[in-house]
């Protein structure tokens, strides 16, 4: 090879290496921005996102104000953008820029609407505010947004944001559990949050009372968005650095094993809702008992009929059907669960002695066929075997549905419904069309989706495998372009 050969590879070569490094210390550089002690961080990988889904530049326009060109925001659509919740709990996003001029004329060209205040240049950065309440600071490297604020909390944001700009980052939020927990699988978008910032979910703390020495918001949780042709899929995991919560896991995951898919033939076509979870009996009462709350429950209980004895004899899948009219009646609910043994019939005597002295605030009435009714201050139930399952309902109408069913409203997550332990299924089209659902949906604050954008599901399901994962679907029957019909 000639010299002068020679000296195009290594001029090659040098520019490459140049590129490389620009883009290396570019994107450490952004990055280290990120707020110390995240208490939620997550990315969108825009490029990989787009190609998964066949996104072209004119369907995310929507994401931007009416008159933004994408490719005219400054902003560098190639690297990834986060977003977060400092340790003062403010909401942020952080992304980098590509074109610091582009990005200062599109927020000129925004000061000139009225849209957000106009631009002031405070310590080597341009800031902005916008709406009133979300401060925004830039540069030639990144974009950095905190809010919301009022009045004397905007210059406290400013500061806030200041030490972000000048952070190394040993003390940035890349330091961070949450950032190592985000860089642990590759995603186009991904979230990772302490437990203790999460809304309390009904029965939290419940759970916690099983753990004794561990407390759930120690830990932390990571979740993947993942979009098909049939919906949405959010696979989220449970993680921790505390032993003792591994312990903890592990005790969840004894109470019971994956599902047998023995009642999915007879939940109704027109039913709202079905969960179902394996349970071994005996262990489940050991969990049980260590809770003050249920032990006290299980003993009140205990004096009428032989709880322990019933719960003992699960064994097998146990499942929860929600009919269609659970929400005008309240009692269209059928529990159905497998049984190892029925040895708790014998005491149906002793059931029916205990409400002979209760003075009518407790009434027992046996049907025959190992059928019974109890009556308990004016609220009725119904119980019994049929087999070797245990029913319980309000309703002596569906004890119909208890067992033996060859229904085909499951049928499309029948394999998943046998790898999970736990399976939680909802019929959306049936539940958007529910005078009462509104209420719920605007209490949980999933409302804020959009009952058009709702609309575009047929069910949605949850379904685990194993104790510390869980993963939750959005599902339509119909092909589409998921992603792209959300943005619409």
């Amino acid at each position: 090879m000639s010299k002068k050969y020679i000296w195009v590879l290594l001029a090659v070569l040098l520019c490459a290496g140049i590129l490389w490094g620009y883009r290396y210390f570019t994107a450490v550089s952004y990055l280290s921005m990120l707020p110390s002690h995240p208490k939620v961080l997550a990315f969108v990988d825009w490029q990989r996102l787009s190609d998964e889904n066949n996104m072209k530049e004119d369907d995310w326009q929507g994401l931007l104000p009416e008159g933004v060109d994408l490719m005219d925001t400054g902003i560098d659509w190639s690297e990834k953008s986060y977003a977060f919740i400092s340790a003062d709990e403010h909401v942020g996003l952080l992304v980098p820029v590509r074109d610091y001029n582009d990005l200062r004329a599109m927020f000129e060209g925004a000061a000139a609407k009225g849209i957000c205040s106009g631009i002031e240049e405070y310590r080597g950065c341009s800031w902005t505010v916008y709406d009133g309440a979300w401060m925004i600071g830039f540069n030639s490297r990144a974009l950095l947004v905190m809010g919301p604020g009022l009045g004397t909390d905007m210059d406290v944001l400013r500061r806030e944001m200041m030490l972000c700009f000048k952070q190394d980052k040993d003390k940035s939020g890349m330091a961070s559990p949450l950032y190592a927990d985000l860089k642990g699988k590759d995603a186009s978008l991904r979230m990772a949050s302490e437990l203790g910032v999460l809304p309390v979910v009904l029965g939290g703390e419940f759970l916690e009372d099983f753990s004794e020495q561990v407390v759930l918001r120690d830990g932390r949780i990571c979740a993947d968005v993942c979009f098909s042709s049939h919906g949405v899929a959010i696979e989220t995991e449970f993680v921790s650095d505390n032993p003792e919560l591994d312990k903890y896991f592990d005790r969840l995951t004894r109470i019971g094993g994956h599902l047998e898919g023995d009642f999915t033939g007879n939940v109704p076509s027109d039913a709202l809702a079905w969960a179902c979870i394996n349970v071994d009996g005996s262990v489940l009462l050991d969990e049980l008992r260590k809770n003050p709350v249920v032990r006290t429950l299980l003993l009140g209980l205990n004096m009428n009929v032989d709880a322990d004895l019933i719960i003992k004899s699960i064994k097998g899948d146990v499942a929860v059907t929600v009919n269609a009219g659970a929400f005008q009646e309240n009692t269209d609910v059928l529990l159905t669960a497998r049984l190892a043994d029925s040895e708790f019939l014998r005491e149906a005597d002793y059931w029916k002695e205990s409400a002979a002295v209760r003075n009518g605030y407790l009434s027992f009435k046996d049907y025959g066929n190992n059928r019974f009714g109890v009556n308990v201050d004016g609220v009725q139930i119904y119980f019994g075997v049929q087999g070797k399952t245990l029913y319980v309902t309000p309703e002596m109408r569906l004890t119909e549905h208890v067992d033996g069913g060859n229904g085909r409203t499951l049928s499309t997550w029948n394999d998943r419904i046998v790898k999970s332990r736990l399976f939680l299924w909802m019929n959306l089209k049936k539940l958007l069309h529910q005078p009462e659902t509104g209420a719920i949906l605007r209490s949980s604050g999933a409302g804020e989706i959009g009952d058009d954008k709702l609309e575009l599901f047929d069910a949605a399901v949850l379904h685990t495998a194993d104790a510390r994962r869980f993963t939750i679907e959005l599902y339509t029957h119909e092909e589409r372009n998921v992603l792209k019909d959300l943005l619409d």
